[in-house]
């Protein structure tokens, strides 16, 4: 049976908070002694809904809209203030029901159940980090695998370039296309072959993106990054290091590139 990716995904997850959980419990065994068997079930299950809460709101939400645009004053704060929030009411659910927060030792105050609650939130936070890395990492090579078969199958061959036209032929297959310039959104190189990405849908040519530029007129793209070239027209607007598209796709910006975006 072949599982599609996503739902690999969804399954690689539900199989990590599984591993998480049983460490979990192998970890906090303290509370059957502490809270009784009658409450262990709760305390597990309300200690773990906080830390996956947690966990994904960082890696969904903190990462890619804070640190991954490099604002890294707000990505910190709003990390310690998440961490703040769990840390808050785990022990706020502990003096609730018991008095005390409930860990390997007995804290009875608040104050005093800090060090100890940042110290296991952060190694919780770091493994889920490092699982979304990992994840992203196979889903990328998988992704470049793919285009690689794509490109050996539908590899196209750029025939005519008319700069002072509005259009360009490109050869797929026995035909020659003629492609509206005002069509392309952007242009993705991929070692000796380019991704034309179109209203249309995309077109996959023969030659590195340095070779495939030369035969756009330049008033109409712009090179944001080492490996994209993106149509003026459907520039939305720039986001951190990121531009934005009129179809709400982003395309990297690259560093030695950003000078050539901002005139």
């Amino acid at each position: 049976m072949n599982l599609k990716w996503p739902t690999v995904k969804k399954l690689l997850h539900l199989a990590f908070w599984i591993i998480i959980t049983m460490i979990f419990l192998y970890d906090r065994r303290y509370l059957i002694l502490k809270a009784g068997l009658g409450h262990f079930a709760e305390c597990t299950v309300v200690r773990l809904a906080l830390i996956i809460s947690l966990s994904y709101f960082h890696i969904f939400y903190l990462i890619p809209k804070y640190f991954s645009a490099r604002k890294y004053a707000a990505y910190f704060a709003l990390l310690l203030l998440s961490i703040a929030a769990y840390v808050g009411l785990q022990s706020l659910y502990d003096f609730y029901l018991y008095g005390e927060v409930l860990s390997w030792r007995t804290y009875k105050s608040f104050r005093a159940s800090v060090p100890f609650n940042l110290l296991t939130t952060a190694w919780y936070l770091a493994v889920t980090v490092a699982f979304k890395l990992s994840i992203d990492w196979y889903e990328q090579r998988q992704q470049l695998k793919h285009l690689q078969e794509e490109l050996k199958r539908e590899a196209s061959i750029v025939i005519t370039s008319h700069k002072d036209t509005d259009y360009i032929f490109l050869k797929s297959g026995t035909k020659k296309i003629k492609t509206p310039l005002d069509s392309i959104y952007y242009i993705r190189g991929l070692k000796d072959y380019s991704i034309i990405y179109t209203t249309e849908g995309k077109i996959i040519v023969k030659g590195s993106l340095k070779i495939v530029e030369e035969l756009f007129p330049p008033k109409h793209f712009v090179r944001a990054h080492k490996s994209y070239m993106v149509a003026n027209s459907k520039i939305k607007h720039l986001q951190g290091n990121k531009l934005v598209l009129i179809n709400n796709e982003t395309i990297p910006i690259g560093r030695s590139y950003r000078h050539l975006l901002a005139s």
